[in-house]
C-alpha cells in the first residue's frame, strides 16, 4: 500500500510542478532555518557530556550583594573545605585563569591558560594522549598543554619533558599532552598549569575567603544519591563561619550556589564567566522563535496551496471512494504526499544549510563566544533530518488531508461540471491563513526596520566622544614613558594617551571618594587612571576649570577630574562650585587633591538603561593597560605599522596589540546590529514565502476561471477590468493583513522599545513604507498571474466548448 501511495504521490506532484516548486521551496527555506537552530541547540546541549558522571558534577557559584546574579567565580579557599568539611561530595577542584604569555627562545606565544589542582583529571573526563593524569600537575611548575598549542611550539617534535616559560612567573616541565579539540568542553585552554605552583608563588591569596572570590572557580561531584539541596545548606554554613562580618565588608558574599554543569549551555549569562561556547538563552530562543515563525509561515503555504486544489482533487477522492476505498486510505494518501514534498524539501534544505552555517559562524557574538557550530557528516545527523523532515510532512499534510478525505463521492461527482463542489464551500481557514502569513510579515518587517533603526541611533546618541582616527594599543610588558617618547616622534602621530581602560571597552572600574560635604562616601565611582593627554585625546568636553590647573598639577597628584554626575553627587548645584574642592581617592591607594576640572557628562559603556556614575580622573600611571594614539587622518593604515617596530625596541616577546579604537567601540553595539540583520534575512524569507503562497493560489486559481475570462473578454470586458476581477479578492486579503498587522507590529515595537533609555520614535514612516512594500510585493506577485491570464485570447480557451 505505501508504494502505491508513494507511486501516486509523485506522479501527482509530477503534474503540477509549479505548485510543488513552490511547496518545495517555501519548505526547504523554514526546514533549513530549523535545522540551523537545530544544529545549534544540539552543539549546546551536548557540551560536557563526555564527563563520567556528568549529572552529578555543579559549579559553585557566588551570590554578591547588590547584583541580581551570581558570579561564576568563587574563593579560593573553597574547594579544599569541601574537600575536607563536606559530607557528599566526592570530588572537589578548583581552576583559576591566566592570559600571560607562553615564551619559548624569546618568542612569545599567547596561550588561554589554566592552573589546576590534579583532582582536575579526576572529576573531568579530558584523556591525555601522553602522560599520567595523576601525577601530570601534582608537582609545581609543570603543565599539560593541548596537542594544537604543543604541534604551535615545537613543531612534529615530541613536546614531553621540554621547557616552556610562563611570563613573570617561570619555566615550566611538560608533562602532558592531551587532544582538546576532541572535546565539546564550556573548559576552553592552550594549557593546564600545576596549581601547585600557586603554592609556592602566591601562598597567601589561596587561603584568603573575600580577596579571591571574582578570580577562583570551584567545581564539585556529588556522590550517588545525594541531591544539590544537601550540600547548598552546608555551603551556606561555610559562607557564616568563614566569612563573617568583618571579613566580608569589602566583597560582601551573600551565599553560595550550586549550578548543575548540565545547565550551563543557553542559561542567562554570569558575571566572570570562565565558559567558552555557550550561548545566551535569549539569543537561543530568539534565532529559534524566528526559524519557528519561517517553518509555519511554509507550512501555511503547503496548507493553502494543498486545500485550492480541491476542486481537481475532490473528482479523484470521488473515484476512489466508488471503487470501495475507506476514508482512512485516502486519508494516508494525502499525509504520505506531504511526506513526500518535504522530504524534497529536505534535500534542498541541506544544500541552504551549506551557505547558513558559514553565515552563522561569522556573526561576532558566536566568534567571541566562540560558540561555532558545525555539520558532522553522519548516520545519526542525517537520521535526525529525515526524522524531522517526515514530522513536517505529516504535521502539513494533516489538514489538508483531513478536509480532503471527507468528501462524499455522490456529491462531488454530481458537481463534477460546477465550478465549485459541496466540499470546497468553506474557504475561511484558507482565507485566515493568507492573512495570518501576511499579518504577521507585516509585523517582522516593522520590527525589522525598527531594530536597525535603534542600532545606528544607540550608536549616535550613546558615542559622545572622538573615536575616529585613533589606535587602540594594550599595553603589556613594554615600560610605557619611553615607548610614548618614541611613539610621539612617528610621522602621523598626533598625541598619545595611556590610562587603565577606556569607555566601551571591558568593565568598569570603581573607587571609593570621600569629602567633608558627605556624611557618607561614594562607593561607586567610575575609576580612570589616565595621564594629561586622554581628555584631549578623546576631545572630552571640560565645562569648568580653576585658573591654576595644569598638566604638571595634575601629573603630580595635587588634581583631579570629575565630571557632572560626580559633582552633583557631592552636593554642588554647579561645576564652578566644586572647583578646589578636597577629594580622597580610594583606589589601590589612597590620595588626597582637589578638584581641578570638571568634564561634561559621556557615555561608559554600551547601555540599555539610563545609567550614570559619578567619575574620577586620576593620574596613577601604575595602572596604565591601554594607550591610545591620535593619527593624522590620511595615515591610519601606516601608523600601526610604524608603532609595532616602536613597540618591538621595548618588548620582544609581546607582540604589540593594536586595533582602531572605532572599531573597539563599534563591536559594543554588533549584537544589537547582528540582530537587526537577523531580523532582515527572516523577514525577507517570510515575505518571500508569503509571496510565493500568494503566487500559487493566484496561479491556481486563474487555471480554474480561464474559461470564465474568455466568455468575458469575448463579451467586450477589457484587460483592466479582468485584472481588477481577478485581482480584488487577494488584495483584499493581504489589505486586511496589512490592517491587523500594523497595531500589533506598533504594540510590540512600544512594548520592547521601553527597555531603553535612548530610544528613537515610532514614527508613521517606518509603518507606511513596509506596509507599502509588502502590498506592492503581494500585487505584483498576483499581477504576474492575472495580466497573463487576461491578455490570452478567448479563441484558444473556449475551442473546446
Amino acid at each position: 500500500m505505501l508504494r502505491n501511495y508513494l507511486k501516486i504521490a509523485l506522479r501527482t506532484l509530477w503534474k503540477q510542478k509549479g505548485i510543488t516548486a513552490i511547496n518545495v521551496l517555501g519548505l526547504a527555506a523554514g526546514m533549513a532555518v530549523c535545522l540551523l537552530v537545530g544544529l545549534l541547540f544540539w552543539d549546546q546541549v551536548t557540551h560536557d557530556d563526555f564527563h563520567p558522571d556528568a549529572d552529578r558534577i555543579y559549579r559553585v557559584t557566588t551570590g554578591m550583594e547588590g547584583n541580581s546574579r551570581s558570579f561564576a567565580s568563587s574563593p579560593a579557599p573553597l574547594a579544599p573545605t569541601l574537600r575536607k568539611d563536606v559530607t557528599g561530595v566526592e570530588a572537589a577542584t578548583r581552576l583559576t585563569q591566566t592570559q600571560r604569555n607562553v615564551v619559548i627562545d624569546d618568542q612569545g606565544y599567547k596561550a588561554r591558560g589554566l592552573f589546576a589542582e590534579p583532582s582536575f583529571f579526576e572529576l573531568f573526563g579530558f584523556d591525555l594522549d601522553t602522560g599520567n593524569p595523576e601525577e601530570a600537575l601534582s608537582k609545581p611548575y609543570t603543565v599539560v598543554l593541548t596537542r594544537d598549542f604543543a604541534r604551535r611550539l615545537f613543531g612534529d617534535a615530541n613536546p614531553m619533558g621540554k621547557t616552556i616559560r610562563l611570563a613573570e612567573v617561570g619555566p615550566f616541565t611538560v608533562t602532558g599532552v592531551l587532544d582538546r579539540e576532541t572535546y565539546r568542553s564550556h573548559l576552553a585552554f592552550d594549557a593546564l598549569y600545576s596549581f601547585p605552583t600557586l603554592e609556592q608563588t602566591r601562598p597567601d591569596q589561596l587561603t584568603d575567603w573575600a580577596g579571591t572570590a571574582y578570580s577562583y572557580y570551584t567545581y564539585l561531584r556529588l556522590e550517588k544519591g545525594r541531591v544539590a539541596t544537601s550540600i547548598g545548606k552546608s555551603l551556606q554554613e561555610i559562607r557564616r563561619q568563614r566569612l563573617p562580618p568583618a571579613t566580608n565588608k569589602d566583597v560582601r558574599i551573600q551565599d553560595f550556589h550550586l549550578q548543575a554543569l548540565a545547565d550551563l549551555p543557553l542559561s542567562s549569562a554570569q558575571p566572570n564567566e570562565i565558559a567558552t561556547g555557550m550561548l545566551p538563552a535569549i539569543v537561543g530562543y530568539f534565532l529559534g522563535a524566528l526559524a519557528l515563525l519561517v517553518l509555519v509561515a511554509a507550512g501555511f503555504n503547503y496548507v493553502n496551496l494543498s486545500t485550492a486544489r480541491s476542486l481537481t482533487r475532490a473528482r479523484e477522492v470521488g473515484v476512489r471512494k466508488t471503487v470501495g476505498a475507506h476514508r482512512w486510505q485516502v486519508f494516508g494518501q494525502f499525509v504520505v504526499e506531504g511526506m513526500v514534498v518535504a522530504l524534497l524539501a529536505l534535500g534542498l534544505a541541506v544544500l541552504f544549510l551549506q551557505v547558513l552555517v558559514p553565515a552563522y559562524n561569522q556573526l561576532w557574538l558566536v566568534e567571541q563566544i566562540r560558540a561555532q557550530i558545525a555539520i558532522e557528516p553522519g548516520l545519526r545527523l542525517y537520521g535526525a533530518f529525515v526524522l524531522f523532515a517526515v514530522g513536517v510532512g505529516i504535521v502539513a499534510g494533516l489538514y489538508p488531508a483531513w478536509h480532503l478525505s471527507k468528501f462524499h463521492p455522490s456529491r462531488v461527482l454530481k458537481a463534477s461540471g460546477q465550478s465549485k463542489t459541496p466540499g470546497f464551500t468553506w474557504l475561511t481557514p484558507r482565507k485566515g491563513l493568507v492573512v495570518l502569513q501576511f499579518a504577521v510579515a507585516t509585523v517582522v518587517i516593522v520590527t525589522a526596520v525598527l531594530i536597525y533603526r535603534q542600532a545606528e541611533h544607540m550608536a549616535r546618541a550613546q558615542v559622545s566622544f572622538r573615536t575616529d582616527n585613533i589606535v587602540h594599543l594594550d599595553l603589556q610588558e613594554a615600560p610605557y614613558r619611553p615607548f610614548q617618547r618614541e611613539a610621539r616622534r612617528l610621522p602621523g602621530v598626533k598625541r598619545m594617551a595611556a590610562a587603565n581602560n577606556v569607555p566601551f571597552n571591558g568593565t568598569l572600574s570603581f573607587a571609593t571618594l570621600r569629602s567633608d560635604r558627605l556624611g557618607k562616601p561614594i562607593e561607586r565611582a567610575v575609576y580612570y587612571a589616565v595621564d594629561h593627554e586622554f581628555i584631549e585625546t578623546l576631545d572630552l568636553s571640560v565645562v569648568a576649570a580653576t585658573g591654576e590647573f595644569s598638566e604638571s598639577r595634575f601629573e603630580r597628584g595635587q588634581d583631579v577630574l570629575v565630571n557632572e554626575t560626580a559633582v552633583e553627587a557631592l552636593g554642588f548645584e554647579t561645576p564652578r562650585q566644586a572647583l578646589g574642592h578636597s577629594l580622597t581617592v580610594e583606589y589601590d591607594t589612597t590620595q588626597q587633591a582637589q578638584i581641578g576640572a570638571v568634564v561634561q557628562d559621556f557615555h561608559l559603556s554600551f547601555s540599555w538603561a539610563k545609567t550614570e556614575y559619578p567619575v574620577v580622573f586620576h593620574y596613577n600611571p601604575s595602572q596604565f593597560d591601554v594607550a591610545l594614539a591620535q593619527v593624522t587622518p590620511g595615515r591610519t593604515q601606516a601608523v600601526p605599522e610604524a608603532l609595532g617596530r616602536t613597540w618591538s625596541q621595548f618588548d620582544t616577546v609581546n607582540p604589540l596589540k593594536a586595533r582602531f579604537y572605532q572599531e573597539v567601540v563599534r563591536k559594543r553595539y554588533a549584537p544589537l546590529a547582528e540582530a537587526s540583520r537577523i531580523l532582515v534575512v527572516v523577514a525577507g524569507l517570510a515575505v518571500l514565502i508569503s509571496c510565493l503562497g500568494l503566487l500559487g493560489i493566484a496561479t491556481y486559481t486563474v487555471q480554474t476561471r480561464v474559461r470564465e475570462v474568455g466568455i468575458r473578454k469575448a463579451l467586450g470586458a477589457t484587460v483592466g477590468n479582468l485584472v481588477t476581477l481577478l485581482s480584488k479578492n487577494f488584495l483584499g486579503l493581504v489589505g486586511a493583513a496589512v490592517v491587523l498587522g500594523l497595531p500589533v507590529a506598533w504594540w510590540v515595537n512600544r512594548l520592547w522599545l521601553q527597555g531603553y533609555a535612548y530610544r528613537i520614535d515610532l514614527g508613521v514612516w517606518p509603518f507606511v513604507l513596509s506596509a507599502a512594500g509588502l502590498l506592492a510585493l503581494a500585487l505584483i506577485a498576483i499581477g504576474s498571474q492575472t495580466v497573463r491570464a487576461a491578455r490570452i485570447d478567448p479563441a484558444q480557451t473556449l475551442r473546446d466548448e
